[in-house]
């Protein structure tokens, strides 16, 4: 049995009125006088029992009455033979949401020929189907989910109006969260039937969240997922994953290198090319697959300054390099491109560069630490590098930093935990810190915050003994395609083939999210990379003093320390990845006026008033809608104060699907999941009607039922004050001879 007003069930409390009722007259005693009972005792005790056997009846009878009432306004319906006796066929409206998934790979295709123009042609026959007084809503996947309507509405002209407009973004797909966000929208409805078609790609990566413990989707109102599976045909696709840039060393009118990833995705839906389509080049490698040759272009600041040929086989990735000098201090942004293929969203990536008029550098340490740091990134003699280092001592730790650009922190400065937290804070606001441990490591803060928080790692123990130079680590394992360790040529072969000793160190337990950059020999890490808020960090297991370790005095030293400074200046913000499309941002801001007027520029031009708050860690500001790619600039005024770039997350880009049953297997055990066929049945389930079938209203019956109470309980009534009338009369007989009779005594 199910209710179509279930509100009116709350009425139920007023079962408890007659019998509070029927408690409270019990206790009312009438005293009568009689001269003597012994004639009318036992008559009295018959008609006591039949008189308490009334009252039971009449308060069975109101209870009953209130019961039914309460039922019939709240619309019960019941299947079967049962049913069918007593009430009629169920005219009430439906509920539905159509989720529809519009992430980029639904647009995968060309001419029009798309899962997403198919899963919107099949939304829209749903909607058709609509009968008089039917609700229904649209949830759009891409994330953040998306409700249009934001209600259920009976107006079929306005929700196929809003299937028109609806378009394919350009981020990824949220499905558990679009179907949370369905079932709150219906858990609010009284239906007897609430629907749920869910129209997808099965893009594995849109998928995801649903197979994650604890992401299940509540039932907080029962409701059928009926799930129409799309395909896309023969896909010729790549994607630009990544972009980085200015990694070469810091010198004066030398070329930036701005370094693209991509990955050839050619034909990962569905096998292979269309019928007649050639591409841009058609070569056939071995084992019969394919290499296609693209054109990938970079414009910054809205010029074309390089364009390359790339060639690769279908799954493969690869690197493409741009040399460009920019000889002008200032902001940047710009974007690599690919050319036109069959997914439009993954074929740009955008960045963003400052290149100021010096990279600040701060040393905090012993002398011999700053000679060596001055002396790499301020050399003596005819080469000029953008670079101003300034010395301090280990207090400018005590408060919080400011314009410290990057805090180099050799090991002989004392590390307390309140100097730890200034790092951590100097981190989180989008400061850049490169840490030595040495001899200033104090043991009681091996597992202070700044290494858990930053790093994901804490500090075990001192190995080795520095000054003694028997024994010492090398290093190895290094990550050469991190952009810190990206040496070239002689450079690279000095670090490959563990030049540097170590002869004292610390050992380090990393965490599952810890970034490890660079082992030593043993396996133990020696350099890490951590982030917080928008700030990054480095953390080296061992000292620049040449008691700890010989690294100062190696080759691969000087690109070690230029690179580091660049990659972790707080000017220099390169789009890496860090902000996908459709995720909220956080952004710390520095050196903001009390009195600022913030405002955001959107990608499409479009301004809006944002608000700074003040945290733990320093001024923020928040970006709530990323849904399209692009670069973001945060305007103070005529100024701007902090421009980034926003890209798709090119996990999207990977074509390959569940199976349908692989889908509906994510759901939980309780779900009631349909797979449904769009090719061979088109339209909506159960004959192209909305409804309950086999479901019949009782309402009229229990009012019928309630009537004829209604008039028991009056008959009875009746009869009982009728009865209870001629009692009184005689009782007032009683009294009148028993006064007679006492007079006459």
């Amino acid at each position: 049995m199910t209710f179509l007003n279930a509100l009116m069930l709350f009425g139920l409390v007023a079962v408890a009125v007659p019998i509070v009722i029927h408690l409270f007259h019990r206790q009312r005693v009438s005293t009568v006088d009689f001269s003597s009972v012994i004639f009318i005792r036992d008559h009295h005790m018959q008609r006591s029992r039949a008189l308490r056997l009334r009252e039971l009846l009449l308060l069975l009878l109101r209870v009953l009455i209130v019961l039914l009432l309460v039922m019939a306004f709240a619309r019960p319906v019941i299947e079967g033979l049962a049913g069918a006796l007593l009430g009629s066929s169920v005219e009430q409206r439906s509920v539905f949401a159509i989720v529809l998934d519009n992430s980029y790979s639904m647009g995968a295709g060309r001419y029009g020929d798309t899962p997403f123009n198919a899963a919107r042609t099949e939304a829209g026959r749903i909607v058709d189907a609509m009968q008089p007084g039917d609700e229904g809503l649209i949830i759009l996947t891409a994330a953040p989910a998306e409700a249009v309507p934001p209600v259920p509405t009976v107006r079929t002209a306005a929700l196929l109006a809003r299937l028109s407009e609806a378009e394919v973004s350009e981020s990824s797909g949220d499905i558990a969260g679009a179907l949370r966000l369905a079932r709150r929208k219906l858990a609010g409805n009284v239906s007897a039937h609430k629907s749920i078609y869910l129209l997808s790609d099965l893009q594995r990566n849109d998928w995801e969240r649903l197979s994650e413990p604890g992401s299940e989707v509540p039932s907080e109102s029962h409701a059928p997922i009926y799930l129409y599976p799309f395909e896309a045909g023969s896909v010729v696709n790549a994607s630009i994953d990544e972009v980085s840039v200015s990694e070469g060393l810091l010198i004066r009118n030398q070329p930036e290198r701005f370094v693209a990833t991509f990955t050839y995705r050619d034909g990962l839906s569905a096998g292979t090319n269309r019928p007649g389509e050639t591409g841009q080049a058609g070569e056939t490698g071995q084992a019969g697959e394919t290499k296609r040759t693209r054109e990938v272009r970079l414009v910054i600041n809205g010029l074309d300054r390089d364009s390359r040929q790339v060639t690769a086989e279908t799954g493969a990735a690869g690197t493409v390099q741009f040399h460009v000098v920019i000889d002008t201090p200032g902001r940047y942004s710009g974007y690599v491109e690919l050319d036109e293929d069959d997914v439009a969203a993954d074929n740009r990536r955008y960045f963003t560069l400052e290149v100021p008029d010096a990279f600040g550098v701060t040393a905090v340490g012993q002398s011999e630490s700053s000679y060596f740091i001055e002396q790499v990134l301020k050399p003596t003699g005819g080469l000029v590098t953008p670079v101003d280092v300034q010395t301090a001592s280990a207090d400018v730790l005590n408060s919080d930093l400011y314009e410290a650009g990057v805090l180099i922190v050799d090991g002989a400065a004392e590390l307390t935990a309140a100097r730890l937290s200034s790092l951590e804070r100097y981190v989180s606001s989008g400061g850049g810190v490169l840490v030595f441990l040495g001899e200033g490591l104090d043991p009681a803060v091996y597992e202070n915050g700044f290494f858990t928080g930053v790093f994901d790692c804490s500090i075990t123990s001192r190995r080795g003994s520095p000054g003694s130079k028997s024994s010492f680590h090398r290093m190895d394992q290094v990550d050469f395609e991190h952009p810190v360790f990206r040496f070239d040529g002689r450079y690279a072969e000095s670090l490959s083939a563990g030049e540097a000793r170590f002869y004292a160190s610390y050992g380090v337990d990393a965490g599952l999210g810890a970034r490890v950059i660079a082992r030593f020999m043993d396996g133990t890490p020696a350099v890490l990379e951590g982030r917080s808020g928008s700030g990054r960090a480095l953390l080296v297991a061992s000292d620049l003093n040449t008691g700890w370790s010989d690294l100062a005095l190696r080759s691969a030293f000087v690109p070690f320390m230029h690179r580091s400074v660049r990659y972790l200046h707080p000017s220099v913000t390169v789009a890496e990845g860090g902000h996908l499309a459709g995720e909220p941002i956080v952004r710390p801001v520095t050196d903001l006026r009390p009195d600022a007027g913030l405002y955001l520029e959107y990608p499409s031009g479009r301004t809006e008033t944002v608000n700074a708050r003040t945290g733990r860690y320093g001024i923020t500001v928040e970006v709530p809608d990323t849904r399209q790619p692009g670069v973001y600039a945060l305007w103070d005024g005529d100024a701007i104060v902090q421009a980034f770039a926003v890209n798709p997350d090119t996990r999207e880009s990977d074509l390959a699907r569940l199976t349908p049953e692989e889908a509906a297997g994510l759901f939980g055990a309780g779900e009631e999941v349909m797979l449904m066929d769009p090719a061979n049945a088109p339209g909506v389930p159960r004959g192209g009607t909305f409804g309950a079938p086999g479901g019949y209203e009782i309402w009229k019956s229990l009012i019928v039922l309630a009537m004829a109470l209604i008039l028991t309980e009056y008959w009875l009534s009746g009869s009982r004050t009728g009865r209870t009338g001629r009692t009184g009369r005689t009782g007032r007989t009683g009294r009148t001879g028993g006064s007679m009779d006492r007079r006459k005594a």
